[in-house]
C-alpha cells in the first residue's frame, strides 16, 4: 500500500512539473487504485489475486491421480498397446521411450518405410497411434535428441505452418526399418523358398511330355519293360 501511495505522489509531482499530461496522470492513478483494491481482497499473504481474461473453471473434486485414471476409449487404448509391441525402433533405443511414444514412432517409421518421409500432423499421428498430441511431441523430441530422426519445421509467413517433415537419419535404424512391414511389424523369420523346376531333357522340352511316357515307345519295336498282361482264352 505504501508503495502505491508513493507512486501516486510521484505521478502528481510529474504532472505539476508538466512532465505528464492530465489524461496520462489520471489513467495511471486509476490503475494504481485498482491494484489497491485487489490487494485489499487478497489473502493474508499480501499477494494480488491473479487476473485472467479467460473464464475460471470450477475446481474438480477429484485428485490428479483419479482424473488420470478415468475412462478411456478401449479402441485407442488397445491400438496403442498393440502398436507399441511392434518394435519399430531398434532395441538399444526402445528403452528410452514409453509405450505411447513407441506407438507414435511406429506410425512415423511406417510412413518413412512406405514413402521415405513422414509429413503427417501431430494430431493425425496421435489419432492413428491412439495417443495424445503431447505424447507425439515428446516422442519426436526424444528421437531427434538420440539422432534417430530429423524433424524439419516448415513455417509460413502470415499463414498456418505446414506439417513437419520427418525423415530417418540413423544408419542402423534405416537398416532396421528395411525389414519392417507397416501392417505386420518386423519379419525376422526366413521367407519361403520356391521349388526349383525340373530341367528334364531337350526332348522333353520340345515335346512337352514327361520323360519315358508310353507314347514315346515305337509301335512295333521292343518295349523297355515286359508286359504283365495275363493271356486271354
Amino acid at each position: 500500500m505504501a508503495e502505491l501511495d508513493d507512486f501516486c505522489r510521484q505521478i502528481w509531482k510529474l504532472y505539476g512539473e508538466e512532465s505528464l499530461v492530465e489524461d496520462d496522470a489520471e489513467r495511471l492513478c486509476e490503475k494504481a487504485e485498482r491494484q489497491r483494491c485487489d490487494l485489499k481482497r487478497a489473502p493474508a499473504g499480501g499477494t494480488a489475486l491473479p487476473r485472467s481474461c479467460y473464464p475460471q473453471r470450477a475446481r474438480s473434486e477429484r485428485s490428479r491421480r483419479e482424473a488420470a485414471h478415468g475412462s478411456r476409449d478401449p479402441k485407442r487404448w488397445g491400438r496403442k498397446r498393440r502398436l507399441a509391441r511392434m518394435q519399430a525402433v531398434r532395441p538399444e533405443f526402445a528403452g528410452a521411450f514409453t509405450e505411447g511414444e513407441s506407438a507414435a514412432l511406429y506410425i512415423v517409421m511406417s510412413d518413412c518405410r512406405q514413402h521415405g518421409r513422414c509429413d503427417r500432423s501431430v494430431k493425425e499421428i496421435g489419432d492413428r497411434a491412439g495417443v495424445g498430441a503431447t505424447t507425439v511431441r515428446n516422442a519426436l523430441r526424444k528421437a531427434s535428441r538420440l539422432g534417430l530422426l530429423r524433424v524439419t519445421e516448415r513455417r509460413q509467413w502470415r499463414a498456418r505452418n505446414l506439417t513437419n517433415h520427418i525423415v530417418v537419419v540413423h544408419r542402423r535404424q534405416i537398416a532396421w526399418i528395411a525389414k519392417f512391414r507397416p501392417k505386420l511389424g518386423l519379419k525376422f523369420y526366413p521367407t519361403g523358398f520356391k521349388k526349383a523346376a525340373s530341367t528334364g531333357s531337350s526332348r522333353n522340352k520340345q515335346s512337352g511330355r514327361p520323360f519315358g511316357s508310353r507314347s514315346d515307345w515305337p509301335p512295333d519295336g521292343p518295349k523297355p519293360f515286359p508286359s504283365h498282361a495275363l493271356p486271354t482264352g
